[in-house]
């Protein structure tokens, strides 16, 4: 089994993660120590895993730099990365290992699905025409009013 070229450490300190072009992208890690935490280290890495740590380096190697000049490269300290850095780590992670699958030649399994429907036709049946039928009415017996209640004599209360 080959190694994974970003080790559990690696996407455990890792903060951005930027493709640059096919082959080559562009990690910005933490240190973990106290003493250098709020400091970070920029790596450049190729897919056959060699390891750059400096812009300059990386353009010495690649043949067509013009894409690095125009390029946004984004800075560890910009706000959505330092008010978020659990977020920015999971973020940077998850591009990490589309990329580490998509350069070992497996598929990316974040795509979505595309499920084709078919829609098939049902065939009507033959549509039965409303039978009406004539059905007799009873006629409802008169409703009586009721008569007034005539009003009873006072109840007197006895004495103790």
């Amino acid at each position: 089994m080959p190694t994974p070229l970003l080790t559990a450490d690696d996407l455990g300190s890792l903060l951005i993660f930027e493709k640059l072009c096919d082959d080559w992208v562009r990690e910005v890690h933490r240190f973990n120590s106290q003493r250098k935490k709020r400091m970070n280290f920029v790596i450049f890495r190729s897919c056959e895993n060699k390891k750059i740590t400096s812009l300059e380096e990386l353009k010495e190697l690649l043949e067509d730099t013009s894409f690095l000049e125009t390029a946004e490269l984004k800075s560890a300290f910009s706000h959505d990365i330092v008010s978020n850095k659990v977020g920015a780590n999971k973020i940077a992670r998850k591009a990490a290992k589309a990329w580490m699958a998509e350069s070992s030649g497996r598929k990316v399994g974040s795509e979505p699905k595309v499920v084709k429907a078919t829609i098939k036709e049902v065939p009507l049946l033959k549509e039965a025409s409303p039978v009406i039928e004539a059905v007799p009415v009873e006629e409802a017996a008169p409703v009586e009013e009721p008569s007034p209640v005539e009003e009873a004599a006072p109840v007197e209360v006895a004495a103790p």
